[in-house]
């Protein structure tokens, strides 16, 4: 397995969600690969089963299904649309989820990955209710979601113009958390292959 797969939830240049996982990567611990799945990456269109059988849009699922079968955990930031997670990401795990029924050699990417979930939003929520759903989805693919969540409210004041994290938010407990759950990741994982 490749490490951490980090994923935005936002298509938007210059998303919260994005340069919350840039904070986050840095406490990632040395020696854990990262791959950043960036949403200019991802060319999947609303899903829909009767574009399944189209071949360029299997190899390109396949490719990224790849990518999250081949992740030890999943680290995602997705900003809360109307108390939701977007329907840029819940398309995405709809398709990399629909694979193996399409193709019976295809593993869940998803099945007992921990993941933890994290979100960035102007408003005062910290985008707290929209992982509530992105949770259940989650779990109900196959995943486990980390018990803590990460949330950042009023982001839009959280960087300066410079890009840099206000001090009072610099060192808020991420990395403890981050800390804990690469622990739990690492659980998981050996846990999985005895």
């Amino acid at each position: 397995m490749s490490g951490f797969l980090l994923l935005c939830g936002s298509q938007r240049a210059g998303s919260l969600n994005a340069r919350l996982l840039d904070e986050l990567a840095r406490h990632i611990p040395p020696g854990h690969g990262i791959d950043r799945v960036m949403p200019g990456e991802i060319r999947l269109p609303l899903f829909d089963a009767a574009l399944e059988q189209d071949p360029a849009l299997q190899r390109h699922l396949r490719d990224l299904h790849q990518r999250f079968v081949r992740a030890q955990a999943f680290i995602i930031a997705s900003p809360e649309y109307n108390g939701m997670m977007t329907p840029f990401l819940k398309n995405l795990i709809d398709w990399i989820s629909r694979l193996p029924w399409l193709d019976p050699a295809a593993v869940n990417a998803f099945l007992d990955k921990p993941v933890l979930l994290c979100s960035a939003t102007p408003g005062w929520s910290g985008g707290a209710l929209g992982l509530v759903p992105l949770r259940g989805l989650l779990a109900y693919v196959g995943a486990v979601p980390f018990g803590e969540a990460i949330t950042l409210p009023h982001a839009a004041q959280a960087w300066d113009n410079a890009g840099r994290l206000a001090p009072p938010l610099a060192d808020i407990g991420w990395g403890a958390c981050v800390a804990r759950f690469c622990a739990f990741a690492a659980r998981a994982g050996e846990r999985h292959a005895a």
